[in-house]
């Protein structure tokens, strides 16, 4: 089974229709937190992000999306309950969620939204090497260089499936003179890393015994929605 990476831009509004069949898939758990959220972008994210979910595992199992549970290890990692080893792994931030998920060993994904920060985090959280690295970019690359470096490393440790309990300065993100990024105390798994657009960075990590996809599938809200009729 090969790895598919999707993502699925969030629209700024989303029909009635569209929305009310979406919130009739989730979980209970899902809609009520979908209806605290003070921002509805953010109640967007989290319910399509647990959409494509369902409808893409639903493809792969080939059961009904709403027929499909998840559960969570101790570090937060979703699963599902009757298939813990399909893999899968979904992120979202601004105006994308994206999914990655096949093969048969961990995976991981991040997106980010590019938002200007303080590069004094990198010293709190980014190894000595990296630190180094970011340090001597122009000034101008280096908000560019701490988003790739950032997506990178949160990619790994999901796909780890061990969350912040794994330092993020406990291993680093090194980019090869061909432009290939790896991680030395992680020789086992495969980076990729790119830019959404303009506003947004992708991160995906996976075991070297698979291949990563060199682009990632874009969803429509339509096609998902097409889904279901």
């Amino acid at each position: 089974m090969m790895i598919t990476i999707q993502i699925l831009r969030i629209p700024a509004e989303i029909s009635k229709q569209y929305w009310d069949t979406f919130l009739s898939l989730v979980s209970d758990e899902r809609r009520q937190q979908a209806s605290r959220f003070i921002h509805q972008a953010d109640g967007y994210r989290s319910v399509l992000g647990e959409v494509l979910a369902r409808v893409t595992l639903g493809k792969l199992t080939g059961r009904r999306p709403d027929e499909l549970s998840f559960t969570r290890n101790a570090y937060g990692k979703p699963s599902l309950t009757s298939y813990p080893d399909l893999p899968f792994n979904l992120s979202h931030s601004g105006d994308w969620v994206a999914m990655i998920s096949g093969g048969s060993n961990s995976l991981g994904v991040d997106v980010e939204k590019i938002a200007p920060i303080d590069m004094k985090i990198a010293e709190r959280f980014f190894s000595p090497r990296e630190s180094r690295h970011l340090a001597a970019e122009p000034a101008e690359q280096q908000m560019e260089t701490f988003y790739r470096l950032w997506t990178l490393k949160e990619s790994y440790i999901k796909a780890v499936g061990m969350g912040l309990s794994m330092p993020l300065d406990s291993f680093s993100m090194v980019r090869s003179s061909e432009g290939i990024w790896h991680c030395p105390e992680a020789t086992a798994y495969r980076f990729l890393s790119q830019r959404l657009d303009e506003g947004h960075m992708l991160a995906a990590a996976c075991s070297t015994e698979m291949e990563l996809p060199t682009q990632p599938d874009v969803i429509t809200i339509e096609e998902l929605y097409q889904t279901f009729l």
